[in-house]
Order: structure tokens, then sequence, then C-alpha cells
């Protein structure tokens, strides 16, 4: 696959994991459902981790560790931030690895 072709699958999968994030606000979106909301789309999600810590590192989103280990349920889940609802609403700062 081209450089190209890969950096807007990228771009495209950020996008898509703000939306989920946006429209489930403020409950957030766990990591398995952005997962198949993303496979769903057809982009290989072999790099959703990174791409999570990428858009966490920016303040786009926020990760939250929740679960039960005595149930063994373990989960991530993510809410977008301000910074992420200022971006998608095209009032914020242009991000640079974010795309237009």
């Amino acid at each position: 696959m081209s450089d190209l072709v890969k950096l807007a699958e990228v771009e495209v999968m950020r996008r898509e994991v703000l939306e989920l994030c946006y429209a489930s606000a403020p409950l957030g979106c766990s990591k398995q459902v952005l997962e198949v909301s993303i496979r769903k789309m057809g982009i290989d999600t072999a790099d959703l981790d990174k791409q999570l810590y990428y858009m966490v590192e920016k303040s786009l989103l926020k990760v939250e560790h929740a679960g039960n280990p005595r149930l063994g349920i373990h989960r991530d889940v993510y809410s977008i931030t301000a910074v992420g609802m200022d971006y998608l609403d095209g009032n914020g700062a242009e991000i640079p690895g974010m795309g237009g």
C-alpha cells in the first residue's frame, strides 16, 4: 500500500473515532466498539491502539480504564475532550496529523 493511501486511511480512522466519541459524549466508547466500527468501514484496525494513543497525547481524547477485576472485565473507554469537540466543530486550531 502506498504511503499516501496509508496516511489517508489513518486520517479517516482518526476522524471516525472522534465522531463516534462525540456522538457518545459524555459517556465515551470502549475500544471494542471503536474497533468494530472502524472495521465495518473496511479499514484495517491493526494500528488502532497507536492512533488512540496519538489522539490522547494530542488531547483530543481522554481514556478511562474501567472494569471489575473480580469478574475479569477490563475496558478502556475513550471520551472526546473539549479540544476534540472544537476540532470537529472547526473552531480549534489546525492539528498536524489530523488532516483537513
